[in-house]
């Protein structure tokens, strides 16, 4: 019966996405899941988003910021309103079809230890994109950042037919118990945007329930889409999402402002810059670990 079926809630982050997000509702309602909560964050857009979703999708609890805060705080705000058994984060460049629902079911019901479940993604051609992070590495960030070897830290598709546990998955869509908030609670907000679905899946991981890649459903995936326009402040908001454990582990403060001066279309000086730091940092931590791990125990 539906009255038993649970709560899922639909977490939609949008910025100036306005026909990527109604395609992605679209598919969303296409799905006929009968007890749906769906709600869009916008991060103040510009571009009519907040209005088309008011005039096309009635059924939409719609927050709007007053400014872009972030992906990782506007996805919060979104747990905080849900009132879902269980949490779909989805990006707005993504479809989903229209069984996707009963499949994401039917593996968390069978599966107490579920932290978060990603699916299989697919370019709008039909072929894979990469959405499992491989587990960290120093050496194969040295070989890729330093010596240019590309690929190695790069996301993929896992060669398995079946359901599998994995080192993250992509936040372009997670499937989440309520039960994984109520555990380690909600998105690290201390980054702007990116590998904040690398630091969450390990914080799942951390608390003994399990990453799932399942191949068995499928999404399509416009990537790129959701994380805006502009090349500048995509790099910006790299280059301060990656250094983000450097910054946490030293107490650095939460924003660079000489990042300001140096913002290049090519974004070429952040990637020099960003060779360079990876190995300083690198060396800077391993000359520190032994100390680091002793205030670690002692903690």
């Amino acid at each position: 019966m539906v009255v038993n079926r649970p709560v899922i809630s639909v977490i939609i982050v949008s910025w100036n996405v306005r026909e990527s997000v109604s395609r992605c509702l679209d598919s969303v309602f296409a799905a006929a899941y009968p007890r749906l909560e769906v709600i869009v964050v916008d991060n103040a857009s510009t571009d009519g988003s907040v209005q088309m979703i008011k005039d096309k999708f009635k059924n939409v609890k719609l927050i709007s910021n007053t400014e872009n805060s972030g992906f990782p705080k506007a996805v919060n705000r979104g747990i905080f309103a849900a009132v879902g058994d269980y949490y779909l984060v989805l990006n707005p460049d993504t479809r989903i079809p229209r069984h996707f629902f009963d499949f994401v079911l039917e593996y968390a019901r069978t599966n107490p230890d579920l932290g978060v479940l990603g699916p299989r993604f697919k370019n709008p051609d039909g072929s894979l994109q990469g959405s499992v992070f491989p587990e960290p590495s120093v050496s194969d960030t040295i070989r890729e950042y330093w010596f240019g070897q590309q690929g190695l830290t790069a996301k993929f598709t896992p060669d398995s037919d079946s359901p599998v546990t994995v080192n993250a998955v992509s936040g372009g869509c997670m499937f989440i118990p309520k039960s994984t908030f109520t555990r380690i609670g909600t998105f690290t907000e201390s980054v702007f945007m990116y590998y904040e679905d690398l630091d969450y899946c390990r914080r799942i991981r951390n608390s003994g329930l399990q990453v799932i890649f399942h191949p068995g459903i499928s999404i399509i995936h416009k990537h790129g889409m959701s994380s805006g326009k502009s090349s500048q402040g995509k790099y910006r908001n790299f280059i301060e999402s990656i250094i983000y454990p450097f910054r946490k582990l030293l107490k650095l403060p939460n924003r660079i402002q000489s990042f300001q001066r140096y913002q290049t279309e090519s974004g070429v000086w952040y990637n020099g810059w960003l060779k360079h730091t990876l190995i300083a940092g690198i060396i800077w931590t391993s000359r520190k670990w032994p100390a680091i791990f002793h205030r670690k125990v002692q903690n």
